[in-house]
């Protein structure tokens, strides 16, 4: 319809585009091996939003196709994805590191996935979460061991991996095919749930995996990992597995299939017990960082009144996020705050800005303690 028109109506204008992912905030990169029908370019990146494409670059045989349908199915698209390999040519640990490299230097990756099972791998996909922190970039990893893995060979996987950087996760899964897959598909359905959480304070605990049938079982029908009574003891898989630096999925307190608790694989402190630390500090850094750049803060002057704009709004940030970080007593030992301070170097080239806060705990209890009478 011709803009000169001079009659008065609304007109419909309206297109309908498919969108078929949802809201993303931490966005997934993921490294594999390409099948042989895949017209993909290995070490290239490829930003995938349909199923269609992912089919179409890597090969719907391969493990790599599976992995990226599960995240798009599951509303976490777009996905990066960079391919080190193409079958038959094995994925080697050369070549995965290659493909890493890619995604180390994309400041929009925030988890990592790679479909190998080798513990080795990942603690050098780990390493490359760490190379990433030296380009500012924000990432951490989420992998999976291999279905029918027993809880051992899982809490020495976790060590061999140790990390600040890295979650370890399994055991097997039953898809909704009534197929067992490793835990590398785990690794993917806990990265789906992780990049759509809003808000780093809800940790997911006890939170219902969709889409997942059961965990894996034994030849004599049990669960893989359990709780259990042996010789009048409790024996808890899954706590003995959390305190080992891994993380588990089990049962759903309502059926299904949901996640214990989600830590990092570095165990010497119980600094990093818990995923939404390590999320919440990235993203706290990333929130003032993004301000610096999107209020052209790089190109003012180095003045008292550029350092106490920058101030007052990183303390708005902290404030805002209170629910992350909490404001903690102040040197007057009155107030509480986040004594946010901006200064200038002495060659006037940077400003400084400083922080204090206290990062928030997940419940990992509820005691009940009850005091109860009856009638004598």
């Amino acid at each position: 319809m011709s803009s000169t028109q001079l009659y008065p109506e609304v007109i419909d204008n309206t297109i309908l585009n498919q969108r078929p992912q949802g809201d993303i905030y931490l966005p997934i990169g993921i490294e594999g091996a390409m099948g042989a029908a895949g017209t993909g370019v290995v070490g290239t990146t490829y930003t995938i939003s349909r199923v269609s494409d992912a089919s179409l670059y890597f090969d719907p045989a391969s493990t790599l196709f599976k992995i990226v349908q599960l995240l798009l199915d599951r509303g976490a698209g777009p996905v990066k994805v960079t391919p080190s390999v193409k079958s038959p040519t094995a994925a080697t640990l050369a070549a995965r590191q290659t493909a890493w490299q890619n995604q180390e230097a994309d400041r929009q990756i925030r988890i990592r996935l790679t479909d190998s099972l080798l513990a080795a791998d990942h603690a050098a996909l780990a390493t490359s979460c760490d190379n990433a922190a030296l380009l500012q970039c924000k990432q951490f990893a989420i992998v999976g061991a291999a279905k029918a893995t027993a809880k051992a060979a899982l809490l020495t996987a976790a060590t061999t991996a140790a990390s600040k950087k890295l979650v370890y996760t399994g055991p097997g899964i039953v898809d909704e095919a009534g197929v067992v897959q490793d835990g590398n598909f785990a690794a993917a359905v806990i990265a789906a749930m992780v990049a759509k959480n809003a808000n780093p304070a809800d940790d997911l605990d006890t939170a219902t995996v969709p889409k997942i049938v059961s965990l894996e079982q034994t030849a004599a029908g049990y669960d893989l990992l359990r709780r259990t009574v042996v010789g009048g003891v409790a024996v808890n898989d899954f706590e003995d597995l959390l305190q080992g630096g891994f993380s588990p999925l089990m049962p759903g307190l309502n059926g299904g299939v949901a996640i214990s608790h989600l830590r990092m694989t570095y165990k010497t402190d119980s600094t990093f017990d818990a995923l939404m630390t390590r999320i919440i500090i990235d993203q706290v850094f990333t929130l003032v960082r993004d301000y610096c750049e999107d209020f052209n803060q790089l190109r003012k002057g180095n003045t008292p009144t550029t350092r106490t704009q920058l101030a007052s709004a990183v303390e708005a940030l902290l404030k805002e996020h209170s629910d992350w970080i909490q404001p903690v007593l102040l040197p007057d030992g009155i107030t509480t705050g986040y004594g946010v301070t901006v200064t200038a170097s002495g060659d006037q080239r940077q400003q400084i800005v400083s922080y204090q806060g206290a990062v928030v705990r997940g419940i990992q209890t509820i005691l009940v303690s009850g005091n109860l009478t009856i009638a004598a």
